[in-house]
């Protein structure tokens, strides 16, 4: 073979090796671009208009969710409507029916309007991923799913109660002198009527008739807080546990105010989420559903007060709004997890006329 020959030679053996390479990075970029499971959520999402919700989070709680919602998708709009439980549901039937922008998403702690929407079919039926890795009440029908199981906590003023700390529904019942002017949520509140109504089946009445008239009801845990910190009353049982975002992050209250789990008995008050069938932002709403299921959306639910419930899922940030800490301090035997069951809302009426018969 010349030399000429040679050359040639090397040189197509050159061009084939380059060939191949170039052939092996296209094929690898094709793959690493492959598509994920969102992808065609993603593209539709960007068509759309924004995602409307009807909700009974308090705003600043859900803010801070949909804050850590943006970092991963910037350009969807988010408003929240904070509504009581039964404007949450009769607002979008009466737009849905009048064909109306209305919510894309529902968020309520109301187990009785939640049973009456699946029978209607508001929700659309979409199974966010990873919701394999959670509790089996995470789903109570199709579409409907538990976004927060929230237990049911104990605020208390510091200042006025120093070192008795409020550590059950029991002691705060058995001593009327320490823990003479109460708050907390009416049996008329979906949350208080589930809180309440959770406490009964661990606990029985007692301990409520022991506290009758000492406690002045409300139906939001912003005026509990209010009523607390400003020596109304000195603590509010069984309230809302978005109360620990507010007080760790308002530098008035985190002075006064403290909280800890009732530890004979801690109810969880199922907060129930579900995209509407009537939604405009469809996609969008997906991805958000999907986002709280996430890890990265679960250390956001932690991080905003709301409560963790991912299984064998820790916060790497020390965060500890999580069901397997309330499992941790109270005993998984003394918790009670509401779902939107029939009972349930059956056993309302007859519960509300005893509840009135002790409280006024």
């Amino acid at each position: 073979m010349t030399a000429k020959s040679i050359a040639r030679w090397v040189s197509l053996a050159s061009l084939v090796l380059v060939a191949a390479v170039l052939a092996t990075s296209v094929a690898s970029a094709q793959t690493s671009a492959k598509p994920g499971p969102l992808a065609g959520l993603i593209k539709q999402s960007k068509g759309e208009s924004g995602i409307v919700v009807y909700g009974n989070p308090p705003s600043a709680n859900f803010n801070a969710l949909v804050d850590r919602f943006h970092y991963y998708y910037p350009w969807i709009k988010v408003t929240e409507y904070d509504l009581d439980d039964n404007t949450i549901f009769s607002k979008y039937a009466s737009e849905a029916a009048q064909g109306v922008r209305t919510a894309d998403m529902l968020i309520a702690s109301a187990p009785n309007l939640w049973v009456y929407a699946s029978r209607k079919g508001y929700v659309q039926d979409f199974t966010p991923q990873d919701l394999d890795q959670y509790p089996k009440f995470v789903k109570q029908y199709p579409g409907v799913y538990i976004m927060s199981p929230d237990p049911a906590i104990i605020v208390y003023n510091k200042l006025l109660l120093k070192d008795k700390v409020p550590t059950s529904v029991a002691a705060i019942a058995a001593d009327s002198g320490t823990y003479g002017k109460l708050t907390g949520y009416t049996a008329d509140n979906t949350f208080g009527y589930t809180g309440l109504y959770g406490y009964v089946q661990k606990k029985g009445w007692a301990n409520l008739e022991a506290i009758g008239k000492r406690e002045k009801p409300t139906t939001g845990v912003g005026s509990q807080l209010q009523l607390v910190a400003q020596g109304g009353a000195v603590a509010s049982f069984l309230t809302s546990p978005t109360a620990r975002f507010t007080i760790k992050n308002n530098a008035q209250y985190a002075q006064i105010l403290d909280w800890t789990y009732a530890t004979d008995a801690t109810p969880i008050v199922t907060r129930g989420i579900g995209i509407t069938k009537k939604a405009a932002s469809p996609a969008s709403a997906k991805l958000f559903l999907d986002f709280v299921y996430s890890k990265a959306g679960q250390l956001a639910m932690c991080d905003a007060g709301f409560t963790a419930f991912r299984n064998n899922y820790a916060p790497p940030n020390g965060c500890t709004n999580t069901l397997a800490d309330v499992y941790k301090r109270v005993g998984e035997k003394n918790v009670f997890v509401a779902g939107f069951t029939q009972k349930f809302v059956n056993d309302r009426p007859a519960f509300a006329k005893r509840w009135h018969s002790i409280f006024g």
